[in-house]
């Protein structure tokens, strides 16, 4: 495949990522404060670290022992080469890890969930509806963790847009039950059961369209191969790794507040997160395309760098926009959107949208070189920084608050940075002069004009208004006044052009002056 094909087709893939994750954060922006204010901060808190053992984003996802991430690589391979029994082997072996470890572990996390609501000192009034609600939580695994093989199929074969529909339902359901039963008065204890009915669906979801994008795709988790547990298990033991490394780092902050200092501080900390996460969800949509693609090229290595220098600066281009507004923005969005209740935690926001600023650059070489396999440097270092993060963290917790393991996570990610950003260059063959121009450059006049335009929007409208939809107009301002800066200025000469034509590829039209 051709490199403006190549670069068409991760656009397009990163464009459905994209819409997806403006529509979650679209979502968690109106859900958030109904939730806190029909809860309170103190069950929202409980709901929160009740999250902590999901799959999603929890840590049940160090269950799946890299089995996800090696499905992934593998169902590229395979299917790039056309070869259909070995993407079914790597497909049936998956499900069958998936499903034995969901079998285990669900009773598991059920038969914890009395002591882990004493753990987190969780007030005596709010102690039953929290065991339920762990219980319930734990219990929804069973059908959370199979997904994941279907998952597997549907970004191993690029099916980005299939993908993110299904995800659109599943959050559409969800959300939509969610407010049911907190209407209803059912409180956390709802939520959890509304979590595990719509996991049931999103299975039998994922499910049916991984059948549709493989035509001959055998789901029989009776036909797992030991060998191929074995090729699995090689790769996916580093991707473990890493996941363990990420999960601790994306968890370990809620367990530390909540261990310290109760439900309540988790409360706020979450509120500071949910922000966050709007950034960071539009960086890893950025980004979220490219684990197959890397994959499926591992033998171009001209193509691999300019998929880095190029890929680094358009997912730049796009999340570090996000991140610099809410770094300005802070304060007025809490306000507006949640109340005076959250203004504690406007310091939070801008301490994780530092942190996000710094790594976004470096997204796109960290998950090429997960596509690739050459993990083993990047998860040394990324351990040696969650580690000193974590001890970083219990330090800093009581004299800071919960502001103190976000602190302690960006010193020993920032002391990190400039060891992945050099291992990056030399996989990729790239020198700091050619990342400097290709990837900094660009960006910088939409940054500058970013600035100066959200300064001065902050200083006579925000800071005085209390409305959520002017404060959100005024993020909208500042992120569209990047974006032309950048098309404007930019990209220019034959990037610009290539620019171009890989939009009009990957909308599905003909580039210009190419022939029928």
């Amino acid at each position: 495949m051709s490199a403006p094909a190549v670069a068409a087709k991760l656009v397009r893939n990163t464009l459905a990522n994209g819409v997806g994750s403006v529509a979650g954060i679209l979502v968690g922006l109106a859900l958030t404060p109904f939730l806190i204010h029909r809860l309170g901060l103190e069950a929202y808190g409980v709901w929160a670290l009740a999250l902590t053992i999901t799959f999603a984003g929890g840590y049940a996802s160090l269950s799946d022992l890299g089995i996800e991430g090696a499905t992934v690589r593998y169902v590229a391979e395979s299917s790039a080469e056309s070869d259909l029994a070995a993407l079914n082997r790597a497909v049936c072996t998956s499900l069958a890890v998936f499903c034995a470890i969901g079998l285990v572990l669900a009773p598991i996390a059920v038969a914890l969930a009395h002591p882990l609501v004493l753990l987190f000192g969780v007030p005596h009034h709010l102690q039953g509806a929290a065991t339920v609600c762990f219980a319930l939580v734990g219990a929804q695994l069973v059908f959370e963790l199979p997904a994941r093989a279907f998952v597997a199929v549907l970004e191993g074969t690029q099916q980005f847009v299939v993908y993110q529909t299904v995800e659109l339902g599943r959050m559409l359901l969800q959300t939509a039950l969610y407010v049911i039963v907190v209407l209803s008065g059912w409180g956390i204890t709802g939520l959890a059961g509304a979590l595990a009915f719509s996991s049931l669906a999103a299975l039998l979801a994922y499910w049916m369209a991984a059948q549709r994008a493989v035509a001959g795709l055998s789901t029989n988790p009776f036909g797992a191969s030991r060998s191929e547990l074995a090729r699995l298990a090689r790769f996916g033991g580093g991707v473990f790794a890493l996941r363990l490394v990420s999960t601790i780092y994306n968890q370990m902050d809620k367990l530390i507040v909540g261990i310290a200092l109760g439900p309540r501080p988790v409360g706020l900390y979450e509120i500071a997160n949910r922000v966050n996460l709007g950034a960071a969800t539009i960086s890893s949509a950025s980004v979220s395309a490219v684990v197959p693609a890397a994959a499926s090229l591992r033998r171009e290595a001209l193509l691999l760098r300019d998929m880095f220098v190029r890929g680094s600066c358009y997912a730049t281009a796009v999340s570090l926009p996000f991140a610099v507004a809410v770094l300005i923005f802070a304060k007025p969005l809490l306000l507006s959107w949640i109340g005076p209740s959250a203004a504690p935690a406007a310091g939070a926001v801008r301490l994780f949208a530092t942190y996000e600023i710094l790594q976004m650059v470096n997204n796109v070489g960290s998950t090429m070189l997960y596509g690739l396999g050459r993990i083993r440097l990047p998860l040394i270092v990324n351990t040696t920084a969650t580690l000193a993060n974590l001890g970083l963290s219990i330090a800093l917790v009581h004299p800071l608050g919960f502001s103190g393991v976000i602190v302690g996570t960006l010193v020993a990610n920032g002391l990190a940075w400039p060891i992945l950003l050099w291992y990056y260059l030399q996989v990729f063959d790239c020198t700091p002069q050619m990342w400097l121009r290709r990837l900094l450059a660009p960006n910088l006049p939409g940054l500058a004009i970013q600035v100066a335009v959200s300064l001065a929007l902050y200083t006579t409208v925000a800071a005085h208004t209390r409305s959520f939809l002017v404060v959100i107009a005024l993020v909208a301002v500042s992120i569209g006044a990047s974006y032309a800066t950048f098309l404007s200025l930019g990209v220019r000469g034959e990037d610009r052009r290539a620019f171009a034509q890989m939009l009009r590829r990957a909308a599905g039209l003909r580039p210009r002056g190419v022939p029928v």
